[in-house]
């Protein structure tokens, strides 16, 4: 039995598709492949069971300590059920996590016809959608790797693994005469961005809830210079004192520990939207309205007072927002959320063969601001010049910063840098043309995606 009494039409594609909801045969491709890996039944269950999981986020019924709108044991099914709602039923469609999937199964899609040439392919696809479902990322870099290497003319296979009696690489690519070996590494998002935002939630609750009794709306921006989990507990309290007790409409200080204003939040904008439109709860464009900016990736904090519609995920009425848009900007935390690729290009490298001139591709999403991306790039070039592959053959890596956002104006955005690095070269690079997710057709320029 569903946990919610969900519509009949759930899940039900329009019969006469609008024109500002065209239909996409790229993802759509994607999509039919990996779910003809599994029977309509398993389908309807997993897409349930991701359903139930993100309406109990909009009912707040998560128990997950990480709060995570989705079942960690079936990430895949989160994947494609997002891929699924942006095509045929986009009232269920989660726009952040969904800028991260989307962009990577068109990619797919695009080269859907070059990827079904590839020798085990079809194993590597049932893999992701079975038993991999609880980590699929490391499977979908592999396939667009294959595809950038597809798209350069090479002849491309995948590498039968053998558990408990050898290391393998993922691929061979032959291409211009040449067999590589080509390992592929997919660096996940790392745990301190999660503990800074839970210390971060500690410092700003108990005012927060004050206001809140208060039924006062306030926007408060703050930069920490310090990391907030050497900080004391009252700090933004003591700072915030003149507001939350009611004696001033806005405070601003500077010192050495952070810098911050906190003021009367202007609900016109919002009010003025909502007088003719629903606005999705969390979304980007509710909180350029309630802030008055769109800012990529910039975390929030918020405790609202709304009226939700038939579908609770979207907000009918809004009549207090308590909003905190911060960032840190302590060298300390930088440091700790820039993860170097080292220990990643170390197992890279134990994988490669010694007999033919191999490359690495390490990916990674860079969705923990600029400042961070900035500081890994110099770590990633210090760790290249540095690194030692102790008689492999391995001659390039590739690494791969992937950037989605959910801006307030499109279901997804996606930007992608590609930093590469000689180890001991003794042929051209194997990719000219390195980006895995951007089509060719998009505009590229010199330099990362932080320099614009």
């Amino acid at each position: 039995m569903p946990k919610y009494p969900f519509p009949d039409d759930m899940f039900t594609p329009p019969e006469d598709r609008p024109h500002d909801w065209p239909d996409d045969p790229e993802l759509r491709r994607a999509v039919d492949w990996f779910k003809s890996k599994m029977t309509a039944d398993e389908w309807e269950a997993r897409r349930l069971t991701a359903a139930e999981r993100l309406y109990d986020a909009a009912l707040h019924n998560i128990t997950d300590t990480k709060g995570r709108f989705f079942e960690a044991r079936d990430t895949f099914g989160w994947y494609l059920f997002l891929a699924e709602a942006n095509l045929d039923h986009v009232w269920n469609y989660e726009p952040v996590f969904g800028s991260r999937v989307i962009p990577v199964f068109k990619a797919i899609g695009r080269d859907f016809d070059a990827l079904k040439t590839v020798v085990g392919v079809e194993d590597r696809v049932a893999e992701i959608v079975g038993k991999n479902r609880s980590q699929p990322n490391g499977g979908l870099f592999e396939l667009l790797v294959a595809s950038a290497y597809l798209r350069e003319g090479a002849e491309v296979a995948f590498v039968p693994e053998q558990p408990g009696v050898a290391k393998t690489h993922d691929l061979n690519a032959t291409i211009g005469g040449v067999t590589w070996a080509v390992e592929c590494k997919r660096m996940e998002v790392g745990d301190t961005g999660d503990r800074e935002r839970n210390r971060i939630r500690e410092l700003w609750n108990p005012i927060a809830h004050h206001l809140a009794r208060a039924g006062r709306s306030i926007l408060a921006e703050v930069e920490f210079h310090v990391p907030p989990q050497d900080l004391p507990d009252d700090h933004l309290v003591r700072r915030v004192a003149p507001v939350a007790l009611g004696g001033s409409q806005s405070v601003a200080w500077d010192d050495a520990s952070s810098t911050g204003v906190v003021k009367p939040l202007d609900m016109g904008p919002v009010k003025a939207v909502l007088a003719d439109n629903d606005l999705m709860q969390g979304s980007s464009r509710l909180m350029e309205l309630l802030t008055g900016r769109y800012v990529r990736n910039m975390p929030y904090n918020t405790v609202l007072k709304a009226k939700f519609g038939g579908n609770p995920r979207y907000i009918t009425d809004l009549d207090l927002a308590i909003v905190l848009r911060y960032e840190v900007t302590a060298e300390a935390a930088i440091d700790a959320k820039a993860r170097d690729i080292f220990r990643k290009l170390r197992e890279a490298n134990q994988q490669l063969p010694s007999d033919r001139p191999s490359v690495v591709h390490i990916g990674f999403e860079a969705v923990e601001g600029d400042r961070i991306e900035k500081a890994r790039y110099e770590k990633i070039l210090t760790t290249t010049q540095r690194f030692d592959p102790e008689g492999k053959p391995l001659e390039w890596v590739y690494c791969h910063y992937f950037v989605p956002e959910s801006p307030p104006d499109e279901s997804w955005a996606f930007d992608e840098t590609t930093q590469w690095a000689a180890i001991r070269p003794q042929h051209p690079m194997p990719l000219n043309k390195p980006f895995l997710i951007m089509p060719e057709s998009a505009d590229g320029r010199t330099g990362p995606h932080w320099q614009l």
